[in-house]
């Protein structure tokens, strides 16, 4: 009896780690590799914290090339790296990440609840594939991450960001 329970429990534990192996690599997000467009000394600066992955990473891109002929100074980081951020120094900071369960990720409640003078700053987007995310006093932008709905998302971003640069 005892043999079979301890077969049991090994059997659990391999399948529950299997199912978390699996969904680490399905589910998680690439790091980002920071960069910067432009000259850091121009007068408009735009942060875009982003998590990995190929909607992200195209709607990253979507944004940086509606601006490509502006004198806009970007910096694309991982959204991970937030805490490093010294909010002062942008004009608009953009956020694009996953939620889980309907919530930020930590870092990043940590960083809008440190900051809640700068509010009018953030523009966030969620993909959790739900339209109901809401933020007191933010303006979440949610929805899924399908590829082709990129064009978008991309044009909603920067009608908010130009209302914030311009």
């Amino acid at each position: 009896m005892l043999r079979i329970l301890k077969i049991i429990v090994l059997s659990a534990l391999i399948l529950f780690a299997g199912f978390w192996a699996w969904y680490e690599y399905t589910y998680s997000m690439d790091t980002v590799i920071p960069f910067e467009v432009n000259d850091s000394n121009l007068k408009t600066k735009v942060l875009i914290a982003s998590q990995g992955s190929r909607f992200k990473d195209s709607l990253v891109q979507g944004i940086l090339k509606h601006y490509e002929k502006d004198t806009i100074y970007f910096k694309v980081i991982d959204v991970y790296t937030l805490f490093t951020v010294n909010i002062e120094k942008w004009d608009a900071l953009v956020i694009i990440n996953s939620w889980e369960y309907g919530s930020p990720p930590r870092n990043v409640k940590r960083f809008i609840k440190n900051h809640p003078d700068r509010l009018d700053k953030l523009i966030i987007l969620s993909t959790v594939g739900s339209s109901n995310i809401a933020l007191e006093d933010i303006d979440v932008i949610s929805g899924e991450s399908i590829i082709e709905k990129t064009p978008q998302y991309t044009n909603v971003v920067v009608e908010r960001l130009n209302n914030i640069i311009k």
